[in-house]
């Protein structure tokens, strides 16, 4: 289909109305799943092996390739979320010009032509604009984790586009010509694109093959031709066969990376909703979406949507749902091009507002692609309306037609207004949370991040009201538990203490002392304890919870673990290192079988067990835990490398305690060679390696008896150690003892 002169036109004007209404979203930041997935999710430092980064979810389970996006983004740009605003425009332009495109295609097929394919192209960009700008998008394009949904659309219109276009050359039969095999190709190609971004493009094949029975039909069906010959359609289609079964293969890469990642999908970890509420709810959502297209005003970041409940409730919704489902039913069977739109609305929920109970009972995101059939709909209905009324009263079409244009550009600017309003709200976390909180107070998530708000802006009192609200709004939620995390990443551990406490209280008197989310804040207490030096209270701590973290979480349980390490360290302490071994011989093998060998829990549990058996003296044991725990590790991804480090660095201190002091600074100087790989001379871990490494090279050159370069190794540690810390700092008093006791092994004996 040769392109003319009017169609680049008129795509250059999508592009440029639809840049003009999120010209603004460049000023906005990081807000909610972006801070964990995108800010402060070290997998995305790093851009090669890409694999590792197509897998770098954080907390959430990740999409192959909204996450290399995401990496590519902070390879370019750095952290800074305006390179993310500038990517996620760019793919939001380009689902625009993919939709005109496939709206102009499919107004100038056969069944089309006669009433839409003289005007297909301005019509095909009134729809694009209109969807490319309305304000429903802009949680698909200004949130920027968001950008999973709309880059879903952008494949996802793309292969419906390219399908389109092979359409449109005509299917011959088997003997006839060569078949469009491009075009084709590139459907598949952008079809394998979607479902690699979000599983719910699973019904993508699906919206094809309604796109064949609909407008590829051969002979053409018209909206008066009652003609829906299954039969030769099936054949049609099975003509086509290659073609759908590359676009089925992207099924088994759906399956295969739900079934990679299951255990961070929220929906498998545990029931949120019953899957009957769940779907009753979901006709009052659907036309909660179609409010909010038809007049979007009231938008909100998070919907915290109660389930439905109560005959009144739940049959006004579902009556008009199902009549809306029946009519499109009777439309497709009878092959009207009218029922397209309703097919491609219900597929593009069919995944998130079905049976299956996803967490988020409603969310704005999921109308990206659903709003472009809402939109087709009501555009293509009011020109047949206003074609009607003009024939009908003898009017003017060509003026008809004028003010049509100027009320879809007045449409247009309204809607790129109300864009803009809202891309506002996006240039602070404050201001979209203020936002949800003053709909609706009782929002547990706006209650939970103005807390976090109001704790690093130093108000504690306002953080702690906030943090209680969110409690008992859900006590089951670590509320406290988060904010105190980021207190100890701060070092501020008596803070984490203390918030940690507070949230331990409140749980406790709303669900009681046993119940499993009470018993986590309590090893979440422990760990801050822990890192505050009161590790006798720790112990104390758990070995009170222990029994019930057992019974009630399980033996398994990174919390559990955690405990038992705990009380294990304490019996360290004590001066019982060979009977804390031999608990924790039985904790470190529970935490590799249930978590895995590599998890961190298991990593800290190895360690805590090669130091109690260093301690009570059995250093082979020791020695042979490290290597064993190393060698589980094939190759350290962003993950893991912190952990190998901890374990080769214990490894290296259990050699040298060997007095094998060769092997240990061979040991030092690999890590230091690493290190300085990966972060460069000046890093500080390049240059705690090389701390380590000059002073395995001391404790070598003692045993071989050079006291003098002992004594100068220690000299030049402690020197560095006076200028980046103090003669006050404990470490510098250890180096300075260090550096004593080589003196004296230096000094010529009378």
């Amino acid at each position: 289909m040769p392109v003319h002169a009017s169609v680049l036109r008129a795509a250059l004007l999508v592009a440029v109305v639809t840049c003009a209404a999120y010209f603004n979203s460049f000023w906005g930041t990081f807000v909610f799943d972006d801070l964990h997935e995108i800010d402060r999710n070290p997998g995305l430092a790093r851009l090669m092996p890409p694999w590792e980064a197509m897998f770098a979810g954080n907390k959430l389970p990740s999409r192959p390739l909204p996450y290399l996006s995401f990496a590519v983004d902070r390879a370019i740009w750095g952290p800074a979320p305006f390179g993310f605003h500038l990517t996620n425009l760019a793919i939001h332009v380009a689902a625009a010009l993919a939709l005109f495109d496939l709206v102009r295609t499919t107004l100038s097929c056969p069944a089309l032509r006669g009433r839409f394919g003289a005007r297909a192209v301005p019509l095909a960009a009134v729809i694009a604009m209109i969807w490319a700008v309305h304000p429903l998008q802009t949680q698909a394009v200004t949130y920027v984790y968001q950008r999973i949904e709309s880059l879903t659309g952008m494949f996802a219109f793309a292969s419906l586009a390219a399908f389109a276009r092979a359409a449109a050359a005509g299917w011959p039969p088997p003997s006839g010509p060569r078949w469009p095999w491009g075009w084709l190709a590139a459907s598949v190609a952008a079809a394998v694109g979607a479902m690699a971004s979000k599983e719910s493009a699973v019904v993508l094949p699906l919206a094809i093959l309604a796109y064949d029975w609909f407008f590829a039909a051969d002979p053409p069906v018209g909206a008066d031709n009652d003609n829906a010959d299954g039969a030769g359609w099936l054949a049609a289609v099975w003509r086509r066969r290659r073609f759908y079964a590359g676009l089925l293969a992207g099924w088994g890469l759906v399956a295969a990376q739900i079934l990679i990642q299951r255990g961070k999908y929220q929906e498998f970890q545990e029931t949120k909703h019953p899957p009957l509420a769940y779907a009753l709810t979901q006709p009052e959502v659907i036309l909660h979406y179609l409010r909010l297209a038809m007049w979007p005003v009231g938008q909100r970041l998070d919907w915290q949507w109660p389930i439905a409940s109560g005959a009144g409730r739940i049959l006004p919704p579902l009556a008009a749902v199902l009549a809306a489902l029946a009519a499109t039913a009777w439309g497709t069977l009878r092959r009207r091009p009218w029922a397209a739109v309703g097919v491609w609305f219900f597929l593009g929920l069919a995944v998130t507002s079905s049976i299956l109970p996803v967490e988020a009972v409603a969310n704005e995101h999921r109308m990206y692609q659903p709003l472009a059939a809402v939109v087709t709909a009501l555009v293509l209905g009011v020109v047949t309306a206003a074609d009607a009324a003009a024939g009908r009263w003898r009017l003017d079409r060509e003026r008809v037609t004028r003010l049509l244009a100027v009320a879809a550009g007045c449409l247009i600017a309204a809607l790129s207004l109300l864009t803009l309003l809202r891309n506002s709200l996006y240039t602070s976390v404050d201001r979209i949370w203020l936002d949800v909180y003053h709909q609706d107070p009782g929002n547990l998530r706006a209650n939970w991040f103005l807390a976090g708000i109001f704790d690093t802006a130093g108000e504690d009192e306002l953080a702690e009201q906030f943090a209680a609200r969110a409690v008992a709004i859900k006590p089951t939620e670590a509320v406290f538990n988060d904010i105190a995390a980021h207190h100890m990443t701060n070092g501020d551990y008596a803070g984490a203490v203390r918030l940690c406490r507070k949230g331990l209280e409140l749980q406790e008197g709303a669900l009681g002392g046993d119940h499993a989310a009470v018993l986590r804040t309590r090893g979440d207490l422990v760990i801050a304890l822990a890192m505050q030096g009161e590790r006798e209270e720790a112990a104390r701590l758990c070995a009170e919870s222990i029994a019930a973290m057992r019974r009630v979480l399980g033996p398994g349980d990174p919390v559990t673990i955690t405990a038992e390490g705990a009380i294990a360290d304490a019996r360290i302490a004590a001066g019982d290192a060979t009977g804390a071994a031999a608990r924790l011989r039985d904790v470190a093998a529970a935490a590799r079988k249930e978590l895995g060998p590599t998890a961190a829990v298991t990593t800290n549990m190895t360690l805590l067990l090669a130091r109690a058996l260093r301690e009570s003296g059995s250093l082979p044991e020791a020695e042979s835990v490290l290597r064993g725990a190393i060698a589980e590790f094939r190759r350290p991804s962003f993950r893991t490398a912190e952990q190998v480090r901890l374990l080769e660095h214990m490894l290296a201190g259990t050699v040298a305690a060997a007095g094998r002091h060769g092997e240990a600074v061979a040991l030092r100087r690999r890590m230091a060679d690493a290190a300085r790989a990966e972060h460069g001379e000046n890093h500080p871990s390049t240059l705690r390696a090389a701390k380590q490494l000059a002073e395995a090279m001391a404790a070598e050159a003692a045993a071989a008896g050079d006291h003098a370069a002992a004594l100068r190794l220690w000299g030049l540690l402690h020197d560095d150690a006076l200028k980046m810390l103090g003669p006050d700092d404990p470490e510098t008093q250890r180096l300075a003892r260090e550096l004593e006791a080589a003196r004296a092994a230096a000094a010529p004996r009378p």
